[in-house]
């Protein structure tokens, strides 16, 4: 039979005809970039701590975690970034940027857009990441790629989501086509990714040892999908798929075994430890579905930094990053949380009225989001200072005590009530230039007036007296 475009027509059916062929070719070849097995293409070494840490001075650990927020987080954490590029330390009789000294950057969510880009282009982000990312009105963005024809049949296919797309144009305009394996070289700070795992209800990191439990290798994967599964916030953007491969020996884990057997029900190893049970049995779960990482952990210290996945279920010493002869030699650490969460007063409150069923839910998720973030907080305060008691109850007589010095940065610390209104109004997306510029002083403004942060400094400049 004559395909119905190939027979005599006029130019308004031939026109139509050449659209539908269009649409069939393009939304035919659409399929989403999915994370590959293990074996197949792994690079070499993994991305994880032990290959990724920067080398600089043992002597000090500093850990960066940035929140979620949309753009207003982006800004946030990319104004302490910039302080600690112009904060001047002495090691060894010379001058060093504090910003060369940090380790670990952990993000979620809009954090994590700042944090990978200098994961990736280093002192690139201080160039062109105000203009290329923080600038652009992302609504508006979003809008025209769902109105343009071609993205509109892309989006037909069943392999090939609003997500996908997304990530698609991250990858090609801000990320520049970058994979794990580009990340976090040399010099530049190990950067943990979180997204949450929707179908186990865990955070989810983009490090190696989370992706052996999928049988499958990060470093081909691309930066730009891991940021949008943390960013990715239903509705508006549907989840991120990975596939969980079955048949490697990298999703056998001793301590994910001895958490399930000890069954120690209140302990966080024994509740990680069976959900990530569940990706043994591909069969039962072929795919796991990402979404926004602030829906498990909205600061990514816990989740990710403290995890048992991360630390090979050795929280305590934090195996994963810390080698015995490491732990010996750290004295200073610094914890700095960016948290961009706000707390702008519901219009129905304001004026009286009874809050309808969207409102009423709207409140309920932002009550629970904001309790989850605060005992998080807490809770991460508390395993740091833990751990460096922990290591400090190790140490003779004659060795230095490990100090641990943790800092919350927020829009809470703004004495002025007037100022502080102002930043708990900004939207997460679409800020313009004064208030990037705004959002970016504040960054710095909040880490100088932070008590925490001088007396850090302070022992630092002890070290360096006592060289």
């Amino acid at each position: 039979m004559t395909h119905p475009c190939h027979q005599r027509t006029g130019n308004t059916s031939a026109g139509i005809c050449a659209i539908v062929l269009l649409v069939l070719t393009i939304t035919g070849c659409s399929t989403a970039v999915l994370n590959t097995e293990l074996g197949e293409t792994s690079l070499q070494p993994d991305y994880d701590f032990e290959s990724r840490l920067p080398d600089n001075d043992d002597r000090l650990f500093v850990v960066l975690a940035f929140s979620g927020g949309g753009t207003r987080a982006a800004a946030l954490s990319y104004g302490v970034l910039d302080a600690l590029r112009r904060e001047q330390i002495t090691i060894g009789n010379q001058q060093h940027r504090l910003l060369d000294q940090v380790d670990v950057i952990s993000a979620v969510s809009g954090g994590s857009y700042t944090a990978a880009y200098y994961g990736l282009f280093g002192d690139r982000l201080f160039e062109d990441f105000r203009e290329r990312f923080l600038l652009r009105n992302w609504p508006r963005t979003y809008g025209w790629m769902l109105a343009n024809p071609v993205n509109m049949a892309k989006l037909a296919s069943e392999d090939f989501n609003r997500s996908d797309l997304m990530a698609r144009f991250l990858d090609q305009q801000i990320f520049d086509g970058k994979t794990f394996a580009d990340l976090s070289l040399g010099p530049l700070p190990f950067v943990i990714i979180n997204a949450t795992d929707i179908n186990n209800s865990l955070t989810f990191s983009f490090i190696q040892q989370q992706f052996d439990l999928l049988c499958s290798d990060l470093g081909s994967y691309p930066v730009s999908r891991a940021v949008m599964a943390s960013s990715m916030v239903p509705p508006a953007f549907a989840p991120l798929r990975l596939r969980n491969y079955s048949g490697c020996d990298a999703k056998t884990k001793p301590w994910i075994s001895e958490a399930l057997q000890a069954r120690n029900l209140l302990s966080r190893e024994f509740a990680v430890a069976q959900g990530v049970s569940r990706y043994f049995e591909q069969e039962e779960m072929p795919y796991l579905n990402l979404a926004d990482g602030g829906i498990t952990d909205n600061i990514g210290v816990r989740g990710s930094m403290m995890s048992p996945v991360a630390h090979r279920g050795n929280v305590e010493k934090m195996a994963g990053a810390f080698s015995r002869k490491a732990l010996g030699k750290v004295e200073q650490v610094l914890v700095v949380l960016v948290n961009a969460q706000v707390y702008p007063p519901y219009p129905w409150a304001v004026a009286g009225d009874e809050p309808g069923p969207i409102e009423t839910m709207e409140a309920s998720f932002d009550a629970a989001f904001n309790t989850l973030t605060t005992e998080n907080i807490a809770q991460a305060r508390r395993e740091f200072l833990a751990w460096g008691a922990n290591i400090n109850a190790q140490r003779t007589p004659e060795q230095p005590e490990v100090s641990v010095h943790f800092a919350t940065l927020t829009f809470n610390q703004v004495d002025d009530a007037a100022r502080r209104r102002k930043y708990n109004a900004l939207p997460t997306a679409a800020l313009d230039g004064r208030q990037v510029d705004a959002l970016t002083a504040l960054g710095g403004e909040l880490l100088e007036q932070s008590e925490t942060y001088q007396q850090f400094l302070e022992k630092v400049a002890r070290l360096a007296g006592q060289e």
